[in-house]
């Protein structure tokens, strides 16, 4: 059975009967054939919107890399119908317009002074799979010590312990502040 779905057209405006404004362009009024519509059934209404919400995630897309979960919220917010927003980013993944592996990679570099912690925490609200976070600081597991050295040199004539409050405040682990800490004496040792 069909359902017929009340619309009304106003000016480049869908409005739903819920109210909810949905913003048309030209291509959509001629493939989808809206001209004078009142009515649209279910197969044209999900066609519309997956539309729309493809367009809004190109659009999105084009200005700045998104995280799946970053783009869903955005989209879902801005146009709402959350199980057509979940078709597009499925869509999109498989072709690989998001990948949050090499998003979240990116991001590592971008913030290297920040440690294990730090990243793992700020993934995790990013909504990026907990395979991916173990990856990506799997990756970086080695350089910690290395940063730590450089972030504690960078630091310069402060206090020790100001110095190891600010690195764990990076997300560092204490225990690697620790060996970088000796390993730089040893280091001015010799």
């Amino acid at each position: 059975m069909r359902i017929q779905l009340k619309i009304t057209i106003n000016g480049n405006k869908l409005i739903l009967d819920n109210g909810k404004i949905i913003y048309l362009t030209k291509e959509m009024f001629s493939r989808f054939d809206l001209k004078g519509k009142t009515n649209l059934d279910d197969d044209v209404f999900y066609s519309l919107i997956h539309f729309r919400i493809k367009l809004s995630a190109y659009s999105m897309l084009a200005k700045r890399d998104y995280f799946k979960k970053g783009l869903k919220n955005k989209l879902i917010e801005k146009i709402g119908f959350a199980d057509i927003v979940e078709d597009v980013v499925k869509d999109f993944e498989e072709q690989g317009y998001l990948d949050d592996y090499e998003k979240a990679k990116s991001y590592a570099s971008q913030h290297s002074n920040y440690g294990a912690k730090k990243l793992s925490f700020i993934f995790y609200q990013m909504g990026v799979d907990r395979e991916i976070i173990s990856k990506i600081l799997e990756d970086d597991k080695d350089n910690q010590i290395e940063k730590i050295k450089q972030l504690w040199i960078k630091l310069g004539n402060k206090e020790d312990k100001k110095k190891i409050e600010s690195i764990l405040r990076k997300g560092f682990l204490y225990g690697d502040i620790k060996k970088a800490i000796s390993s730089l004496k040893e280091e001015e040792e010799e």
